[in-house]
């Protein structure tokens, strides 16, 4: 029963009946869906002692919900810490549910196809309004019709609610690409990748139709973290030169060619997010005053959560993500051979978050639900995997990476900002 709450907690998400019946919007239904898994979650906790074996990811995230909701109490507006608990907390407990309910390859599964299933619809609609974008230019919820000089004329498909935004939902299909081929068998066409392989091409296909430079290069990072992970150095060494044939190609056949001239107006909101983060380094300007500032969010993930929650709130998020990513992928080394089809959801999930990641740069997904979904799902693998008695975080010096990474990619972005301006 909890499972089929948080499956079709999901999928109405993901699918937004708030936008296609308005009048739901006020009763706030993936709240109240959220709320009725929790209970079923709670007593499969109770019934599950292992699932506290998963602690140092659990407290982190723990600790960046309660900071995020308390970011405007050094700024004195208490009430936005209410609407922050409101529009944060349906996320958490995605994160909190999927740990305790997704702890076997089969649940991760169902998960997967739910995932799947919600973008082929969100495709469907989307081929189909197409055809009468492109005779009138006019946009349709789920087809935006784009004029200006760079683009000239072009069609970008887009889902509804959190996904309706073609740079969005490019990242959600890319996002699910490496769990398609995740199956029990290790080795052989088995009736599952004759099915991932036609779903891989309409995704790759979709990728494209959403006209999303940040996606664009999420393919080439997702071949680059593919050919890594198999084949170590020589692997990047390809990856390099078949991402760079890629972009080419995407250069030579898309509508929005990939280059800095065509980001000013993100370099500008960076460089405005850069002066927030110096204004209030420590505490930030409070969750979601970026885009209350601004009128557009930051488009950078990583400034996002640096300019809103300052240094202490950036850190707690990085670290949330270097542990899990750390844990993740000492799994197979752990139940690689009791368990080879989780340890393949381990590298399958680690490649989703990592190609994540590496969109969130171009994009402000910091708090959005499919991150919080992919670090539930990791949980889930860590604590059958037998949580951090089993794999131990002792000697990883993991406060020294996320510190590290935080600085490090703060400061990538002002190398950008500075070069940009030269």
């Amino acid at each position: 029963m909890g499972l089929a709450l948080l499956l079709t907690y999901i999928a109405l998400n993901l699918l937004s009946p708030v936008d296609m019946l308005p009048g739901l919007a006020p009763y706030r239904p993936s709240l109240i869906l959220a709320l009725a898994s929790l209970p079923l979650a709670m007593l499969v906790r109770l019934q599950s002692p292992e699932i506290g074996k998963l602690r140092t990811q659990l407290i982190l995230v723990i600790l960046f919900f309660g900071y995020a909701c308390g970011s405007w109490l050094p700024h004195g507006a208490y009430g936005a810490n209410v609407r922050t608990l409101l529009e944060l907390a349906p996320n958490v407990i995605v994160y909190f549910v999927g740990m305790v309910l997704l702890r076997s390859p089969f649940r991760l599964g169902l998960m997967r196809a739910t995932l799947v299933l919600v973008a082929i619809f969100v495709m469907a609609n989307g081929f189909r309004e197409i055809p009468y974008v492109r005779a009138t230019g006019e946009s349709t919820p789920y087809v935006l019709a784009v004029r200006d000089p760079i683009s000239k004329e072009a069609v970008r498909i887009q889902g509804l609610g959190m996904l309706h935004d073609p740079n969005v939902f490019g990242q959600y299909l890319l996002m699910i690409l490496p769990m398609l081929f995740v199956s029990k068998k290790g080795t052989g066409l088995s009736v599952g990748y004759m099915l991932a392989v036609p779903i891989t091409v309409l995704f790759l296909v979709g990728v494209y139709l959403t006209g999303s430079r940040g996606a664009e290069m999420g393919v080439a990072a997702l071949i680059g973290l593919f050919m890594t992970r198999r084949f170590k150095r020589t692997g990047a060494l390809l990856s390099a030169a078949v991402g760079a044939l890629l972009l080419v190609a995407i250069n030579a056949t898309s509508s929005r060619t990939i280059s800095m001239s065509g980001g000013k107006d993100r370099l500008a909101l960076w460089s405005d997010g850069m002066s927030y983060l110096k204004h209030s380094p420590l505490w930030g300007i409070g969750f979601g005053n970026f885009q209350e500032s601004q009128g557009m969010t930051a488009h950078n993930s990583y400034l996002l959560c640096a300019a809103e929650l300052g240094m202490l709130g950036y850190f707690l998020w990085m670290s949330i993500v270097v542990v899990t990513m750390m844990q993740l992928g000492r799994v197979p080394k752990v139940v690689g051979a009791s368990n080879p089809a989780l340890a393949r959801w381990a590298v399958a999930l680690r490649i989703s978050l990592g190609v994540y990641l590496f969109t969130g740069f171009f994009l402000s997904r910091t708090y959005e639900l499919p991150l919080f979904l992919l670090i539930g799902m990791s949980g889930a693998i860590i604590t059958a995997a037998g949580g951090d008695d089993a794999i131990p975080l002792r000697g990883t010096f993991w406060p020294v990476w996320s510190f590290g990474l935080c600085v490090g990619i703060l400061t990538l972005i002002y190398a950008m900002l500075r070069l940009r301006l030269v």
